[in-house]
């Protein structure tokens, strides 16, 4: 009996403390100047892998399926994270940073442009996991003109 009574205490000082963390944690960052640094290094990140692929499509590079795969498959995983960056209030546009006040002015055209390219991301890795450049393509090309239009759009 005794030892149960520990345990369920145990359980319930986890639950709560994990609770915690987690509302603590709501995001990665907590201030304007972090949550910058956050969306940037997301976007560095999508940045270079999408590069690594954009060498493959034109073919500056040889194309290795599985690279592509996994740049694929990298870029479509980061392509979730950097917009939580952009709601953060002080972080409108912040502090060193390229994003224009367009952003927050057309918020629902930018909402949109973003879960676009998740879409766009997760159709690039379909894409690639047939491993043919004729379907890689088409589907590069999509992710890669939403992003020109959001840059074109939203970024100084």
């Amino acid at each position: 009996m005794k030892a149960t009574t520990i345990s369920m205490v145990l359980a319930g000082v986890m639950c709560m403390s994990m609770s915690t963390v987690a509302q603590a944690d709501k995001h990665a960052f907590n201030d304007a100047e972090s949550a910058v640094k956050y969306r940037q290094s997301a976007l560095s990140i999508m940045r270079d892998n999408f590069a690594a692929m954009a060498a493959m499509v034109k073919g500056e590079e040889t194309y290795d399926a599985e690279v592509f795969n996994n740049r694929a498959n990298d870029f479509a995983r980061l392509s979730h994270i950097p917009w939580d960056g952009f709601a953060v209030e002080g972080a409108m546009p912040g502090d060193d940073t390229d994003a224009l006040p367009a952003i927050w002015d057309n918020w629902e055209d930018f909402e949109s442009r973003a879960n676009q390219l998740i879409t766009d991301a997760n159709g690039l890795i379909d894409a690639a996991a047939s491993g043919s450049m004729d379907e890689i393509k088409p589907a590069f090309m999509a992710a890669a003109k939403n992003c020109k239009g959001c840059h074109d759009q939203y970024k100084d």
